[in-house]
């Protein structure tokens, strides 16, 4: 019986044969294979090496797919990996020295950033990811904020809805210890993550220093000091990130951080020995001791709309508001004791005091944005901002009351410094092939209004307008070479605190600003060149020259008599025009990478520094720093960091700041598939944490140091709970976006 069941047998494209199973013979089958065999090609294997770095116009990718190395390892030892990007052990990333490096995740703002970033990608492998790219300068299509730069991982696998709840708990000798919590969800239309930390320490520090008063070859007074201080301290925060895909063209990003942090307890200690020489001699020996606790909340509202215009592509609009806000509160109870009183008995006017003080500062600014981003052709884009502040307010009060409940009238003030802005920013973008050419100029009206009250009042408004340009030039190669130039010229307007003529007095000096202030205007070059290696990875050299011409500096100085309030020669500070300054060098880095699981960073600064005062010679230095870092992952298991800094001291106005060797250890690990991260660390090595400064002026001169304990040993721990739900599928990346 004939078979109903028939099957196909496909020779070439398009040509099918069919027939009854029992009527096809074996010598028809052979002949079929016969066939097959004489029109079979010929096999060719065509194989190039897979690029581990690669250029996409302004993108740098480090291709995580083509690194062989990563088998086994997080997508966070594979983050590590990536070009110009650095990473504490906290998990804060910088770039080009800067920290606003905004993190994505397939073209999308994550939000996530230090501990909750780490411990994110520490829960994916390495192979769940294609690349990850670097944008140094990313232009207007990307929508970020000015001066930001973009990391974006671009994963081979689609996170679909996914929880991960994580809890943490760190600390160190000090002793300080800080418990926190994270909760991250992902889905196609939505990425959040909420950051809740908090945390406990104890400090101490001892200082000692000294302090000459001169008039013209004279000293009119001379003072030492031995400090001593600890107490209490208490800081929690909060950060929330979402954004939200509210249709294809349209985005929603909101970010929220807030602290707390105070301190409690604080004990301080100054043991003076006093000498004054004029308007009479006299010798004092006084202790001032304090009891101080002082609450501080303060944060930042961000939230942005960028909807791409359909239709259009390349335009996109960007609106966004920012409210930043502080409120803090300080109170003190302070003691005098003096228990050496020699000279002329007209000259003590230096007295015992008990008293209370209680300062308040308060902070609130409110920025708006609208940013308009325009394609003139393929090449060519134009971005236009708009924005302004129009409410912003800096409000200080101080009020001291004496034993007897009266209030300290000299020293008591109430102040407020209200400003406003108004902002328009042009950005031109032109492309070639490998290279890009930028330009922008940015313009600005301020108003500020002086409100003080006090023994010394003020109410005044200035107007300021400010004009920016700058340009910036880049080039690419196909061998992997990156040139960058730009220039900028920028003002410097003075604060309210530098205009005032309100007299704010402390115990024994004052400080006051300055009417005839003017804008100080900076000049900036910069030229950086970095080359990518397949095989050991990347060198970097920066190269700069910055100069400012009448900057504002406050400057210390001698009263030339006895100043009317306290009745002796005292030191006061002003800010000048008077100060112009330069400062030139090149950054270097090396960083060595054999494997995607080792890496050997080296970085060096040479610079020159210059600061000048009209009528006075130049004071010159030159000035260098060194810094390592080593970081290895031993058998897929164990992370190790060394690191170690050195520098030799750095000149500053008058001054001089002396630096010493810092070493560091740390080891980490990640166990039970990625829910469980331990790590420890030697801070400090050799508890070198000195700080000293010197300063030589015309009236005044100081030297100073403070030690604070710097040697300790810090330990974490994170758990993990949830998962990553990876649906394995290609994704595109920011280049694309």
């Amino acid at each position: 019986m004939r078979k109903a069941l028939l099957f196909a047998l496909v020779l070439f494209p398009m040509l099918t044969w069919a027939q009854a199973s029992d009527t096809v013979s074996q010598a028809t089958l052979d002949s079929i294979d016969a066939k097959m065999k004489l029109v079979k090609l010929k096999e060719i294997s065509i194989s190039a090496p897979k690029p581990v770095y690669s250029m996409t116009g302004e993108v740098v990718n480090y291709n995580v797919e083509n690194d062989e190395t990563v088998a086994g390892l997080t997508a966070w030892d594979a983050i590590r990996n990536a070009p110009s990007v650095q990473i504490n052990e906290e998990g804060n990333l910088s770039m080009r020295g800067s920290d606003h490096v905004d993190v994505w995740l397939n073209g999308r703002p994550t939000g996530m950033n230090g501990s909750t970033l780490k411990a994110f990608f520490e829960s994916m492998p390495a192979e769940a990811l294609t690349r990850v790219e670097v944008i140094k300068n990313p232009s207007a299509k990307y929508m970020v904020t000015e001066g930001h730069h973009i990391l974006n991982i671009v994963t081979s696998a689609r996170l679909r809805t996914s929880e991960l709840w994580i809890l943490g708990l760190s600390g160190n000798t000090r002793p300080y210890y800080s418990p926190w919590f994270s909760y991250v969800r992902n889905t196609d239309r939505l990425k959040f993550s909420f950051h809740l930390a908090g945390s406990r320490s104890h400090f101490i520090d001892d200082g000692q220093g000294s302090h000459t008063l001169t008039s013209g070859n004279d000293t009119t007074s001379q003072r030492t000091y031995f400090s001593h201080s600890d107490g209490s301290s208490y800081f929690g925060n909060n950060n929330i990130n979402i954004s939200y895909k509210i249709d294809s063209v349209t985005d929603f990003n909101l970010m929220s951080w807030n602290m707390l942090q105070g301190r409690y307890d604080d004990r301080y200690s100054y043991c003076y020995e006093q000498w004054d020489y004029l308007p009479d001699t006299a010798h004092y020996r006084y202790l001032d001791t304090s009891d101080s606790r002082n609450h501080s909340i303060n944060g930042f509202t961000n939230f942005d709309i960028k909807r791409r215009l359909p239709g259009r592509k390349g335009h996109n609009i960007t609106f966004g508001g920012t409210w930043n806000y502080l409120f803090s509160a300080h109170h003190n109870e302070s003691q005098r004791l003096i228990s050496l009183a020699e000279g002329n008995p007209s000259a003590f006017l230096l007295e015992p005091y008990d008293r209370t003080n209680d300062n308040h500062y308060n902070r609130n600014t409110v920025d708006i944005s609208l940013r308009y981003n325009r394609p003139l052709g393929p090449h060519d884009e134009l971005s236009f901002r708009l924005g302004g502040r129009p409410y912003g307010n800096n409000h200080r009060d101080r009020n001291i009351l004496l034993a007897a409940g009266l209030p300290d009238t000299l020293r008591n003030y109430v102040s407020d410094y209200h400003t406003r802005s108004l902002y328009v920013s042009l950005s031109l973008r032109h492309e070639w092939e490998r290279t890009t050419l930028g330009a922008d100029l940015h313009a600005s009206h301020d108003w500020l209004r002086i409100d003080n009250r006090g023994l010394f009042p003020d109410d005044t408004l200035f107007l300021f307008f400010v004009l920016e340009p700058s340009f910036s030039l880049t080039h690419r190669t196909p061998s992997m070479h990156y040139f960058r130039f730009r220039y900028s010229y920028s003002l410097s307007t003075p604060s309210g605190g530098d205009l005032t003529q309100s007299r704010i007095y402390d115990d024994d000096s004052y400080s006051v600003g300055n009417r005839r202030l003017g804008n100080a205007a900076t000049h900036k070059a910069t030229f950086s060149w970095n080359r990518y290696f397949e095989k050991i990875g990347n060198v970097s050299i920066d190269a700069y020259a910055n100069s400012t011409s009448g900057g504002i500096e406050s400057i210390t100085a001698a009263t030339p008599a006895a100043d009317p309030f306290l009745g002796r020669v005292i030191t006061y500070s002003m800010p000048f025009n008077t100060a112009s300054s330069y400062k030139a060098g090149v950054d270097a880095n090396f960083t060595y990478r054999p494997a995607a699981w080792a890496s050997l960073s080296l970085n060096a600064s040479l610079f020159q520094q210059g600061y000048h005062v009209e009528g006075e010679p130049w004071q010159e230095r030159f000035s260098w720093t060194l810094y390592a870092r080593l970081w290895a992952k031993v058998a897929k298991l164990v992370n190790l960091d060394a690191n170690i800094s050195y520098g030799n001291p750095t000149l500053g106005l008058y001054s001089q700041e002396e630096r010493a060797v810092s070493i560091g250890l740390g080891a980490s690990t990640t166990l039970l598939d990625g829910r469980l991260s331990l790590r420890v660390s030697v801070s400090d090595l050799l508890d070198n944490n000195l700080y000293s400064e010197s300063v030589v002026a015309p009236t005044y001169a100081s030297s100073s140091s403070r030690h604070s304990s710097s040697r300790y040993i810090t330990f974490g721990l994170t758990w993990r709970i949830g998962k990553l739900d990876l649906e394995w599928q290609a994704h595109g990346g920011a280049a694309g976006q």
